[in-house]
């Protein structure tokens, strides 16, 4: 039963500024972008958030105008948190467009923020008439209730903290490969609903945090809101749904850090692990996206692995393709995932980042360890880590050619 293949038919993600670039505009508007969004939050909740500052971050001026849920009735509505406004947005939007056929077992599988909790038990202190809609949603998982499906599916949640959204997807890829489910529905969202006065995790320590990872003088990166949501299916089934598939998961492998900062002997086993778990010849071309914390430490000991992992797969090389992408909580790790399904499914050309001036500890990153072109390379992987020191490789296939037999997934 575990020789299952699991492959991408369709994906979504969003962040604040994703079609315009504007995060520097963002960012100076963000004390005003905080005071709008607290005033939502007052009239959904009819009670005060109190005197809470804005936080260096990259906010949506308004998830509920950005995210609009048409199907969703507004007493219901009203009571969503923001992330769960967007993740309904994503995954109804994945659910419409694509055949999740009535016949077949489908999985909603769900990473999520862990102060989404918290701020539920905090804000839904209604009375009255309101009450009846907003109990109902107390429950982490009520809100999945919401979508559209046609057929009520399996749900889970699992909070990770910043490996939130591949865990999730872990866990829908092991399923499906097992024969437990044929579809899944993956991923989620971060996003601020309860104001509070300070950054829950600290995701940078430099008053300026627009460096990008790898570069002198990086300093972290500034908080952001956003989320990715991705379609999986068993690959015959895809096939005879007509889907485009953009990718086939090869593997996901899991481990442990054992504390937050990167542990590049970890990760080295980690991504050899998954490139032998998928039967990868060592002579073969890999693009291997770093996940770029931003921070001397971090990037260091990534790029230090990079260079190990060379030792073994020669023609093995790094890239980072979350370029001005801010540290969107439990979703950072696959942006640039969903950025290079854009280029497949869109068929145009990503371009990797060059790293200008590596931080000091790095030295020099040349052509044999470095890529821009992820275009060239039809085997991807991409590791992402936590807080809590989680670890996960993601290896996926890209097709060729654009698996497509028409009718559906466009």
């Amino acid at each position: 039963m575990n020789e299952r293949r699991v492959v991408i038919v369709d994906f979504i993600y969003d962040y604040p500024g994703r079609e315009s670039g504007s995060t520097e505009e963002l960012m100076g508007r963000k004390n005003a972008i905080w005071q709008s969004r607290v005033r939502e939050l007052e009239r959904t909740y009819n009670q005060e958030p109190g005197e809470a500052a804005s936080f260096d971050g990259v906010f949506y001026p308004s998830v509920e105008e950005h995210f609009k849920l048409e199907h969703i009735s507004g007493p219901d509505s009203r009571f969503l948190l923001s992330s769960e406004r967007i993740t309904l947005s994503l995954l109804q939007t994945l659910a419409d467009r694509n055949v999740l056929g009535p016949k077949n077992n489908l999985l909603v599988s769900i990473g999520t923020a862990q102060t989404d909790s918290l701020s539920k038990f905090a804000l839904m202190r209604v009375e009255g008439e309101a009450f009846g809609h907003a109990v109902k949603l107390i429950d982490p998982l009520g809100y999945l209730k919401l979508l559209q499906l046609g057929r009520p599916p399996a749900v889970e949640l699992i909070s990770e903290a910043s490996t939130s959204g591949i865990s999730s997807m872990y866990s829908a890829y092991a399923k499906i490969r097992k024969g437990e489910f044929d579809i899944a529905l993956t991923g989620g969202s971060s996003a601020v609903t309860f104001p509070v006065p300070y950054e829950l995790s600290q995701f940078g320590i430099g008053a300026e945090r627009y460096t990008e990872p790898f570069e002198d003088g990086a300093s972290g990166r500034y908080f952001s809101e956003g989320g990715a949501a991705f379609l999986l299916k068993e690959r015959e089934l895809a096939l005879s749904d007509g889907d485009t598939i953009l990718a086939e998961i090869k593997d996901i492998s899991a481990g442990t850090m054992g504390n937050p900062v990167v542990n590049r002997t970890v990760i080295k086993k980690l991504v050899s692990r998954s490139l032998e778990n998928a039967g990868v010849d060592p002579e073969a071309d890999v693009f291997l996206e770093l996940y770029g914390r931003g921070n001397e430490i971090d990037d260091t000991a990534e790029f230090s692995c990079l260079k190990t992992l060379q030792k073994s797969y020669r023609n093995l090389k790094g890239g980072f393709l979350k370029e001005g992408v801010h540290y969107i909580v439990g979703y950072y790790g696959l942006i640039g995932t969903c950025r290079l399904l854009d280029s497949q499914r869109m068929k145009t050309e990503l371009q990797g980042r060059e790293v200008a001036s590596p931080n000091a500890f790095i030295g020099r990153i040349g052509a044999e360890q470095w890529s821009i072109s992820p275009g060239d390379y039809r085997l991807y992987s991409a590791v992402s880590y936590s807080m809590h020191g989680n670890c996960y490789n993601l290896l996926l296939q890209l097709e060729a050619e654009s698996v497509y037999r028409g009718g559906a997934g466009e």
